[in-house]
């Protein structure tokens, strides 16, 4: 299975209990948007006929998937990497709700 090198960016949002405190505490990030973080000419080639899968280090609730094109616009959005119709060299964002917040990650991708 290949592995994927994929960055946060947009809007990171993120809140925890302080155990010294007690408070709830948020912390919240902006970034550039995806197509200023990445070059979409290096997209890596990925077969959708061939199983994916997202690895998170804790499963979110819930991630729809972005397509973004090189003018900072979002084309289309999915609840899965099966449903993607798009082919080619395009950025892909995958927005990740936890109960404690949600974040943002971008990787270019070339479907076939």
């Amino acid at each position: 299975m290949k592995k994927l090198l994929i960055h946060t960016t947009g809007v990171i949002s993120w809140s925890y209990l302080d155990p010294k405190t007690g408070q709830t505490m948020g912390i919240e990030v902006d970034s550039l948007p995806p197509s200023e973080i990445l070059n979409v000419e290096n997209a890596i080639g990925v077969d959708l006929n061939k199983p994916i899968k997202l690895n998170f280090e804790k499963e979110p609730i819930e991630y729809e998937i972005r397509v973004w094109d090189n003018e900072n616009n979002v084309n289309a959005t999915y609840k899965n990497l099966d449903d993607v119709k798009e082919k080619g060299k395009m950025i892909y964002e995958i927005l990740a709700t936890w109960n404690e917040g949600r974040v943002s990650y971008v990787v270019a991708l070339d479907i076939q």
